[in-house]
């Protein structure tokens, strides 16, 4: 009885077959050459990255020569330095046949002979158009939005997690204030004793509730005129939820005097006018007005384009924090073009009805 044969091994693969494998990704060639020569052995790889049509002679000139114009200064002496006995690592343009352009990193390297003087020559080419492609279009949003930001905003700041200042220098250029004297609650010093209690409550309840910030203030500007704000900012999230950091900015409210009083501004067109005297929006009025119209506070806050913690300003008697007039009047526009009518009845309650 004949003992059972041992499993065959399985065969084994060359480096050919791994590198051919590589290769057929498209984004990477070798080659291989005798310094002391001219010409160099080519893979398919490297014929494909080069837009070369394979029967295509090799040589270094002819390779050097499609570096791109404006880096040929940089990086033509790149055979030179292999023949010194020295490693590369260069990036850089190519131009091919097409005239179209890559972007390639070539790594090589040179093996000495027995006399120490350097023979043989090899190297790696990678395509990585893609990757200069995607930071271009990064640092061009990059640039769009400082453009942005500069055209609208005085003040582009970040805070931590935890709502505390980390980077304003424009903050500081406008406010004269030192980085250690805005830390904290510091930078409230630069608001106007009268907004502070206000401004204090609208950023406390965004951060404690991870909500959108959007409020109203006076800043003393470091040439000591009082100068008005909107402070707008947003948290960044991480995938878990969690606050990264807070963005935001501060743009320049016109039409406010030096005191805070608003320009006058004729009223928009078909649009009901201000409420006057006596006819203040009172908490109570706001709640039902809100249930009437069947809104959330977030659903108001978007129509009337406040912040939540304003609405819950509004709609809280015992806060001692009241909103702007300008900002109970857009509430209340708001809540008129949802179908509620305000009534102000002469010895009565005010109160709501349908329109």
């Amino acid at each position: 009885m004949r003992p059972p044969e041992p499993h065959a091994a399985p065969q084994a693969f060359s480096s050919r077959h791994f590198l051919k494998l590589i290769e057929d990704t498209g984004k990477v060639g070798f080659w291989s050459s005798d310094l002391r020569s001219e010409r160099l052995t080519a893979s398919l790889g490297l014929y494909r990255i080069l837009g070369l049509d394979p029967a295509t002679e090799m040589t270094f000139s002819f390779g050097l020569d499609m570096i791109h114009p404006d880096d040929q200064a940089a990086h033509r002496d790149q055979i030179e330095v292999l023949r010194s006995g020295q490693a590369i690592s260069r990036e850089f343009r190519i131009v091919r046949p097409d005239r179209t352009q890559r972007w390639v990193l070539h790594h090589a390297e040179a093996i000495l002979g027995p006399d120490g003087v350097p023979c043989q020559g090899m190297g790696v080419v990678f395509d990585v158009t893609a990757q200069h492609d995607a930071m271009r279009a990064l640092l061009q949003r990059h640039d769009r939005l400082n453009a942005l930001i500069a055209a609208t905003a005085s003040v582009f700041w970040v805070n931590k997690a935890n709502g505390e200042p980390s980077e304003m220098p424009q903050w500081m250029a406008l406010t004269g204030q030192s980085h250690a004297e805005m830390q904290g609650l510091g930078w409230l010093d630069a608001v106007h004793p009268d907004d502070r209690p206000r401004t204090l409550a609208a950023w406390t309840t965004a951060v404690e509730h991870t909500a959108p910030y959007n409020t109203d203030y006076r800043v003393l500007c470091a040439d000591g005129i009082y100068r008005w704000f909107n402070a707008r900012g947003a948290p960044v999230l991480n995938c878990d939820g969690s606050v990264r950091e807070w963005v935001g900015v501060c743009l320049n409210v016109p039409g406010r005097t030096r005191y805070g009083a608003a320009a006058p501004e004729p009223p928009p067109l078909a649009q009901a006018p201000a409420p006057v005297g006596d006819e203040v929006l009172t908490p109570a009025q706001v709640r039902a007005a809100r249930g009437m119209a069947c809104l959330s506070k977030e659903e108001l806050a978007r129509l009337a384009d406040v912040s939540i913690s304003t609405i819950n300003r509004l709609e809280d008697a015992s806060s001692v924090v009241r909103p702007r007039i300008d900002t109970v009047l857009a509430v209340r526009r708001a809540l008129e073009k949802a179908g509620i009518v305000f009534t102000f009845e002469p010895g009565g309650k005010p109160g709501i009805r349908e329109a």
